[in-house]
């Protein structure tokens, strides 16, 4: 594509180019299938309205910061190489692509407050499916925005059962500026038939219709449904002679090292870092755990965590060992999800746990023997499981029998 002086090899099949260029409407829902090829359009068409139309500034949400990292390199690089080195420059602390002098914000979904404040010429939600079972990043942060600044905003993803996109997508087939688009996988000319029947050879039927035909199914999988209520009272400082309980997540590579205290019922502090040393991290937690007066605190020690609860223990932080395996997960999760469904704890509204939250969800297994708990595909979970850790320690140490992660498979 000739984009003013600079000749760019992009390139849509017919379909990515009907919904970028032969529809007016300024908000554009698409469902698809996998592998349909919307990530790439989407970025392609940034890099064309940052350099053929001098849209700016443009604000690009998707899922967690290295999927950002990834697509950048995947899908912006070999195409921003062929400008002049002098003409684009990539940000990586900020997540800002400049080109031009144009700029394209990235953020992340599950930081839906790092985006509230901030004018936008076009908005582009990715993996739509999964970033707006965050309502808060949808109803606090999005619609202001577009009702605010009245940019053309791009929402496209594969469904992930019926929640705010399903919601999205029925309205944008009946609302005067909105289209709806809907593509399966096999809508994509670059890839053969042979290929996705190979992907889908092992699918379940649900899961195909979802991921393959980009149907919106009932919802089934979500963990934690009902937690509104839940949500109360603020984070607390340190109270003497109040009893606390502690759980912390130790992060691992891209993941967050969470740590969350509670007295008898709420949740009083709760805070996470990432790509620390590990030694400031351990002085992190120490300094923390100290003001609330060294609560007794489950730590993950499975795997990497061994070494770190070792050190913890012998700074004399009041630290347990709970071994992970599937079975002490589930007990572990299924124990918080009574708990919060009786409103027996309560929590103040952390955006970053909200969000992971919404997004957990439990997974069969292809064996077909039980399943998984987890974070959806793309986002974190170290803020529930440090949740969920704490609330364990609540209820074994106020009782004062305690069931060690050993002992809970």
């Amino acid at each position: 594509m000739n984009e003013g002086s600079y000749l760019l090899p992009i390139v849509y099949h017919k379909l990515q180019e009907e919904v970028l260029y032969g529809s007016s409407a300024r908000f554009k829902v698409i469902a698809k299938g996998r592998r349909w090829g919307l990530t790439t359009a989407f970025a392609h068409y940034v890099i064309d309205k940052l350099v053929g139309d001098s849209v700016s500034p443009i604000l690009w949400v998707d899922t967690i910061y290295s999927n950002i990292e990834r697509y950048f390199e995947r899908y912006f690089l070999p195409v921003l190489r062929h400008l002049p080195a002098d003409a684009w420059k990539w940000r990586e602390v900020k997540k800002e692509l400049n080109v031009l002098g144009r700029i394209c914000d990235f953020r992340s979904a599950d930081n839906p407050e790092n985006i509230e404040g901030f004018g936008y010429a076009l908005i582009i939600l990715n993996e739509a499916g999964i970033i707006l079972r965050n309502s808060y990043l949808w109803h606090n942060s999005i619609r202001p925005m577009v009702l605010d600044h009245q940019a053309p905003i791009l929402i496209g993803g594969t469904p992930k059962g019926r929640g705010i996109f399903y919601e999205i997508f029925q309205k944008a087939k009946v609302t005067k500026g909105w289209q709806a688009f809907q593509f399966s996988s096999y809508e994509n000319p670059y890839l053969s038939k042979k290929e996705i029947d190979e992907l889908t050879a092992s699918m379940p039927e649900k899961v195909k219709q979802q991921e393959i035909y980009a149907q919106f199914l009932e919802e089934s999988r979500l963990v934690f449904r009902d937690f509104e209520n839940c949500i109360k009272g603020k984070e607390e400082e340190p109270q003497a002679g109040k009893t606390y309980f502690g759980g912390l997540d130790l992060g691992k590579h891209e993941d967050w090292t969470v740590l969350t205290i509670m007295d008898s019922s709420h949740v009083v502090f709760q805070k996470r870092i990432q790509k620390l040393s590990w030694n400031f991290i351990k002085e992190w937690i120490k300094e923390h755990s100290t003001r609330y007066y060294t609560p007794k605190t489950l730590v993950d020690a499975t795997g990497l965590g061994d070494p770190i609860f070792d050190d913890l223990f012998k700074a004399g932080l009041n630290v347990f060992p709970y071994i992970f395996t599937p079975e002490s997960k589930a007990r572990l999760i299924e124990r918080l999800m009574l708990d919060i469904e009786v409103g027996e704890i309560s929590f103040p509204r952390i955006e970053a746990l909200i969000a992971e939250l919404c997004m957990f969800e439990y997974t069969e297994v292809p064996s077909g023997r039980g399943g998984r708990y987890s974070g959806a595909s793309g986002f974190h979970d170290d803020c529930v499981i440090s949740l969920a850790l704490a609330n364990w320690a609540r209820q074994t140490y106020s009782s004062g029998v305690y069931v060690a992660g050993y002992d809970a498979v």
